[in-house]
């Protein structure tokens, strides 16, 4: 339970009620139960205030007391960032305890500091090193020299090939791969000799990827993930890739090698990007987009192959009236006809 008065005091915000009483967590307007939290992140939910069940709200300056008919609420600038700083109130907290198990492998000349945790059953390369209040849950594999930075995370089943380096603050989810061969094949008249694979993957400070996410090394340099960027999952990025800073990569996304990804993109669901190209700063790719060669800055793109958004709606527009359109064609056909017998 936390008070209402210290949440007021976690936002910063003006509180209207006691501030003494109790909350026992946090749910979305409609479906918050007696004595928990919810927030009114824009105008259209003030019409569910009047029937949540919610004991009190996180709501805008300005919006009008008679609302909340005598109910408790919080009035903050921002309602959507005060609430997750709530939400985080409210979330299960890491573990508090520090140290590495006796029952995982640490391999000669690792270097695992005293305020990380590494749990049971998991594999720790030789000459790794993984810094202060890192935590790796069981069954994480850790290849050698692998580098893991300060308050990372990686939970169980997370794979990490030999010469990887996990900046500061990371969160790498259950299932997913990081460092592993890319796709590289050249045939030699026989048959397709692999590529030697012999660069590494660099992940740079406060970066999240999703589960059963798979990252390639560097076929001879560098992939990189740069700082910031949140990757869903279900996610491919291949070999010498690079994706700029505080970039947005949804799930099933496919980035094949050699591509260039800029700062503050967002690539939506399903987008494809194809090998060798340019994608610039601040562009945004609609779910399902195939990119097929480089993207100017601050570009909308849609459609297989990418178009400007504007276009490919354009194009749907017309292409709902195809049917219609080849009926008509069909029936002035039929008449040409006609005509031409009749003469």
């Amino acid at each position: 339970m936390i008070s209402l008065g210290e949440i007021a005091a976690r936002v910063g915000g003006d509180l209207y009620g006691d501030g003494n009483q109790s909350i026992s967590g946090v749910s979305g307007i409609r479906e918050a139960a007696e004595g928990e939290i919810t927030f009114v992140v824009s105008p259209p939910f003030l019409k569910y205030v009047s029937t949540s069940r919610a004991a009190a709200f996180i709501v805008g300056k300005g919006v009008s007391k008679d609302l909340f008919q005598g109910k408790a609420f919080i009035a903050v600038e921002n309602p959507a960032t005060a609430s997750l700083a709530v939400i985080e109130l409210f979330r299960d907290q890491p573990p508090a305890s520090r140290g590495t198990s006796s029952l995982a492998f640490v391999g000669d000349g690792a270097v695992i500091s005293e305020r990380a945790l590494v749990f049971p059953q998991t594999y720790i390369g030789t000459g790794a090193v993984i810094e202060a209040d890192a935590i790796i849950y069981p069954f994480v594999y850790i290849g050698n020299r692998v580098h893991i930075g300060e308050g990372s995370v990686l939970y169980p089943n997370v794979t990490v090939y030999n010469g990887v380096t996990i900046g500061k603050r990371v969160t790498v989810h259950a299932g997913s791969v990081l460092g592993s061969d890319g796709f590289g094949y050249v045939w030699n008249g026989a048959e397709h000799a692999k590529i030697p694979q012999i660069g590494t993957l660099i992940i740079e400070d406060d970066v999240e990827i999703g589960s059963n996410t798979s990252i390639d090394r560097a076929s001879l340099n560098s992939t990189v993930i740069g700082k910031g960027t949140k990757i869903d999952n279900l996610v491919q990025v291949g070999h010498n890739v690079s994706i700029g800073s505080n970039s947005i990569i949804v799930s099933q996304v496919g980035i094949a090698g050699s591509t260039s990804i800029g700062r503050n993109v967002i690539l939506g669901g399903q987008v494809g990007v194809r090998d060798h190209v340019v994608v610039g700063d601040n562009v945004r790719a609609a779910g399902g987009t195939g990119i097929t060669k480089d993207v100017p800055a601050s570009a909308t793109i849609s459609g297989l192959p990418h178009m400007d958004h504007r276009e490919w709606l354009r194009l749907q527009t017309y292409l709902k009236k195809l049917p219609d359109l080849a009926d008509r064609l069909k029936k002035v056909e039929e008449q040409l006809h006609r005509e031409a017998d009749c003469g």
